[in-house]
């Protein structure tokens, strides 16, 4: 993913000089950021550590950000709205209700588990502060499905919020267990997986739809386009 602040050369319009080179050291700031935050941990990252990574000098960090807090929350900015627009691209070819909760459940899952970084990035979010950054985004891509599984299913009689509580509590335990699989990790099982486990939360049938790899898995791989 390339994400939408950092990538340069998706800009329009002509550019200064020092235009250029402001958004070329934010790019690198970024995805110096991104790599080391990946591999230690948000709180084990120094500015210092970002703009030896980077190749810049640390003042220049200052130019583009208040702190390595503000880098990191420009970094899932992007991932949160990448993720979003993929998901307003998805059309699934069908207009039954079952089988329309089922596609956009599995594209969400899939979108995920198919770039495994930004997923690390969106759980560390979660655990660095309240509010929990993917279980808000997992509200966003299926919250309207996980309502209708419950309207249609067995747990109608709970309170919703305590169903999205325990249900997203098992997802994302879920999640970190198959990205610890690393590069094994396969994103269309992993999806087809959580599908099956959320609809049996719900009491419903699973049955994936044929048209699963056809209709969606191009729309979630513009993730891990250069």
């Amino acid at each position: 993913m390339t994400g939408r602040s950092n990538n340069i050369e998706a800009l329009e319009g002509p550019l200064n000089g020092y235009q250029r080179r402001r958004l070329e050291t934010r790019h690198q700031l970024m995805t110096a950021g991104r790599r080391l935050f990946i591999e230690q941990g948000v709180t084990n990252v120094s500015i210092d550590a970002i703009t030896r990574t980077a190749g810049v000098a640390k003042g220049s960090f200052y130019n583009h950000f208040d702190s390595r807090e503000a880098l990191f929350d420009a970094l899932v900015g992007d991932i949160v709205a990448d993720l979003m627009e993929r998901r307003s691209r998805y059309d699934p070819p069908t207009q039954d209700p079952l089988e329309l909760g089922l596609c956009r459940t599995w594209f969400a899952y899939y979108d995920l588990l198919s770039n495994p970084e930004a997923c690390h990035l969106l759980l560390q979010a979660g655990s660095q502060r309240k509010g929990d950054v993917i279980t808000g985004v997992l509200r966003q891509t299926i919250g309207d499905e996980m309502l209708g599984g419950i309207a249609l299913g067995e747990l109608s009689h709970l309170d919703p919020a305590v169903v999205h509580a325990a249900y997203f509590g098992m997802l994302l335990s879920t999640a970190g267990y198959l990205l610890g699989q690393g590069d094994q990790l396969d994103a269309q099982q992993g999806a087809n997986q959580l599908t099956e486990l959320t609809f049996a939360i719900f009491g419903l049938p699973y049955h994936p739809p044929n048209h699963y790899p056809e209709s969606v898995v191009h729309i979630a791989d513009d993730a891990t386009s250069p």
